[in-house]
């Protein structure tokens, strides 16, 4: 199972992927709902 982790800038939400990369979101919402759907 994939914990959702990363931290919040100025500019949005810096989320990790479950593969290790980097992207930057928004809104941590967002994130989650991009890991959701990579998970799916």
């Amino acid at each position: 199972m994939f914990t959702p982790r990363g931290y919040f800038t100025q500019e949005g939400y810096i989320g990790f992927l479950p593969d290790g990369t980097r992207l930057n979101f928004p809104t941590y919402d967002e994130y989650i709902e991009y890991v959701e759907e990579a998970a799916a």
